[in-house]
């Protein structure tokens, strides 16, 4: 049985100072010392000191969370990473808790994306800020995106994930292929394929907002 989220973050923490030469704290300070405005900046900086994407992925959703650990119920680390915003962020819907049969489903898709699961976690969370009380919902072989009809769908395999979008007639191009997934249905008609975090940008929002719009208005 593979290793739970927390159980792996538990394990990358606990080596990464003899694996980097640096702990926590000194690489969220390292971070915050370049002042990037872009994750992507982060995760490229991370990985051109050495850490494999899905390493650097995982450090700067760290650095996101305020240098607290993504699975773990201590409080943040106190640093500049740390410090509270100047005003409380506003509130928003949130999706209904999954039941246990169906977090454990979801877990399971995710699982099968092996090293690309920072990927779809870093996805996740861009469509959770852009389309707040999206309903994300495991189905047959695939995690399907609602709000609340069916507007797009991700599967997710060990070389790549697999972005569908319900974009009608819209035109083909290199980017944004013809839909082949198993799973969802034919409504959704076009597929973005993700491999690198670079990907999870404006354009891809953008691209997520319009397939929400024509579905659900």
């Amino acid at each position: 049985m593979d290793k739970d989220e927390r159980e792996e973050e538990q394990e990358f923490l606990s080596g990464l100072k003899a694996r980097t030469g640096r702990d926590l704290a000194e690489w969220m300070r390292a971070i915050t010392a370049q002042g990037f405005a872009d994750k992507n900046e982060t995760i490229d900086w991370l990985r051109g000191e050495g850490l494999p994407f899905a390493r650097a992925s995982w450090l700067e959703r760290i650095h996101s969370n305020g240098g607290k650990p993504i699975y773990s119920d201590s409080p943040p680390m106190q640093g500049k990473q740390a410090q509270p915003p100047s005003s409380p962020p506003p509130a928003r819907p949130a999706q209904k808790p999954l039941s246990p049969s169906d977090a454990a489903s979801l877990e399971k898709l995710v699982s099968a994306a092996k090293g690309y699961r920072p990927l779809y976690h870093l996805l996740e969370a861009e469509i959770r800020k852009t389309l707040p009380g999206v309903g994300i919902t495991p189905r047959a072989g695939y995690v399907s995106l609602g709000a609340p009809a069916e507007f797009a769908a991700v599967t997710l395999h060990a070389t790549e994930l697999r972005l569908g979008l319900d974009l009608g007639d819209r035109a083909f191009d290199a980017h944004l292929q013809k839909a082949k997934l198993k799973g969802p249905g034919p409504a959704i008609t076009h597929m973005v394929v993700l491999t690198d975090a670079r990907q999870v940008n404006d354009d891809l929002i953008a691209l997520l907002r319009a397939a929400n719009l024509r579905v659900n208005g």
